[in-house]
Order: C-alpha cells, then sequence, then structure tokens
C-alpha cells in the first residue's frame, strides 16, 4: 500500500512540473501580447520589486486567472491557449496526487 502513495508523490512531482512548465510558457506569452494585464501592484509587492515579475504572487495570481478564465482566448498566440490547457489540467491533478500521497503515507506512519 505504501507503494501506491509513494507513486501518487512522484506523480504529483510530474505533474507539478509540467504545471510549472505550462505557467511560465504562459506567463511569457501574456507578458509579450497584454503586459497592461500583469501590471498588478498589491500593498507588499514592493517586496518583490528586486526579483522577477513573475514572483510577485499577484502576478502569478493573475496569470492563472487568465489560464482558468475566458481571457486565454483573447491572445494572438494559439500555443497560449494550449499553455493555459495545461495549466487548467496539471494544477489540480498536481494538487490531488500530493494530497493523496500525503495523507496516506502520513496515515501508514508509525
Amino acid at each position: 500500500m505504501a507503494l501506491i502513495f509513494s507513486i501518487s508523490l512522484l506523480c504529483s512531482f510530474a505533474a507539478g512540473a509540467l504545471h510549472m512548465y505550462g505557467f511560465f510558457r504562459l506567463y511569457g506569452i501574456v507578458k509579450a501580447e497584454r503586459p497592461d494585464w500583469l501590471q498588478l501592484r498589491g500593498s507588499l509587492s514592493f517586496l518583490y520589486d528586486s526579483l522577477p515579475r513573475f514572483s510577485d504572487p499577484n502576478v502569478q495570481v493573475e496569470v492563472l486567472r487568465v489560464a482558468f478564465g475566458s481571457r486565454a482566448h483573447q491572445l494572438q498566440d494559439p500555443a497560449g491557449m494550449r499553455y493555459a490547457l495545461l495549466v487548467r489540467l496539471f494544477l489540480p491533478v498536481a494538487l490531488v496526487l500530493f494530497v493523496v500521497g500525503l495523507v496516506g503515507t502520513l496515515a501508514g506512519a508509525p
């Protein structure tokens, strides 16, 4: 039984990697085509001024809004919709597999 939970955790990391690949590619497309969508500043955004723009949580949430919303259809690049679908598919899959693996591993721990 522990093998199933270990495989679930490994698959969650693979799904998470595919999600991150799609996220960063979608971020690049949105940044190139519609930079006005990413000009968000929160109250604590000054903490992220010296870091790359995608490290700001407000920008990350906005990219996820683009991926899960209807704005992905407004992008000119056809790859943008493909990467949005990667994010839509692999984010929930990675989360579910991780929770299943973590709960199963913790439940079977002595």
